[in-house]
């Protein structure tokens, strides 16, 4: 490093480089043996799980005393939905006290369906993963005790796709889509298991391949769909410029439009809502939509909605909750 700067017309002593690398190292920036370790460790801690509560004390209280009256607070001010059990389910992942409505109105539609066996669950991978999608393959602490993962069905997925589903846990740990859509499934449903599937390609192929795979894995090991995902993020913490009226509009619009689509089983019309999309609005929705496609029958209801601002940042996040019935 010392000469590439001496080459570049610079110099810095090599005392003031070391104390750089020592900084890096303790910080755990630099990949040294011990790192290294480091990171297997954890890695197979992970694989052993369950994977511990990365967002408990900030999102939700990890004290189950405290955890019942907050899951219930939810439910108190929820939206009615109809009488009738779910076959599938959209919901958010965006920060549970922002939309509070907007959860509830999910939690009520699953307490009106019977419990299944295993619950599919698929989020965002909002860390960079080296596959079209990874998995976790162990349970989640949650408040209420830990919410069992289905290792025989998650093991069958992996041989059917060609790619490792289980490479990225570390990618996983602290992961949002699945951790809050877990913890509130072991509320509602404290028996079934779970699938916990983050998705990060946007590639229709890898995608479609994923979808088609599930649908091959519900055969023998039948799966409640879960899309654990947001609607348009707008405003300058994405880089559009302060929030606006027209901004707010066009979000509202676009995202009761793709809702909409999706509730028509008009699976490819919502996509090609979301591909047309310019970039002053954005909806990370589309990778489980897509994987979801070729497992999700019937008619849809929009049970809630809301375009959640951030004032501090003038931006707002779109939140809905759409059941499948």
């Amino acid at each position: 490093i010392q000469a590439e700067l001496e080459r570049a017309g610079s110099r810095l002593p090599l005392e003031k480089l070391e104390e750089l690398a020592r900084a890096l190292e303790e910080a755990g920036f630099l990949e040294t043996p011990e790192i290294q370790a480091r990171v297997r460790s954890l890695e197979e801690t992970l694989k052993k799980g369950p994977k511990p509560m990365k967002h408990a004390g900030s999102s939700y209280p990890a004290d189950p005393e405290a955890f019942r009256p907050y899951f219930e607070t939810f439910l108190a001010i929820a939206p009615e939905v109809p009488d009738r059990a779910a076959k599938a389910l959209l919901l958010p992942h965006l920060e549970p006290r922002r939309v509070p409505e907007v959860y509830g109105a999910a939690f009520r539609a699953l307490k009106k369906t019977p419990a299944p066996d295993r619950v599919l669950v698929l989020g965002v991978a909002h860390r960079p993963i080296q596959t079209p999608a990874a998995a976790l393959a162990t349970g989640f602490e949650t408040p209420l005790g830990t919410l069992s993962a289905d290792h025989e069905a998650l093991a069958t997925l992996d041989a059917l796709l060609g790619y490792e589903l289980f490479s990225d846990p570390l990618a996983l740990l602290a992961e949002h889509s699945l951790e809050f859509a877990a913890v509130f499934l072991k509320a509602i449903w404290p028996e079934s298991r779970i699938l916990p599937i983050a998705v990060a390609s946007h590639d229709p192929a890898a995608l479609d391949e994923l979808g088609q795979a599930l649908r091959l894995l519900g055969r023998d090991h039948p799966f409640f769909p879960v899309l654990s995902v947001d609607l348009s993020h707008v405003g300058a913490r994405f880089d559009h410029g302060p929030l606006s009226a027209d901004l707010a509009k066009k979000a509202r619009e676009r995202d009761l439009g793709y809702l909409g689509d999706l509730a028509k089983g008009e699976f490819e019309a919502a996509f090609q809502r979301l591909a047309a999309q310019d970039n002053d609005t954005y909806i990370d929705a589309f990778g489980p939509g897509r994987v979801a496609a070729p497992l999700i029958e019937g008619e849809g209801r929009v049970l809630a909605y809301a375009l959640s601002a951030e004032v501090d940042t003038f931006s707002a996040v779109g939140a809905g909750t759409l059941a499948w019935y």
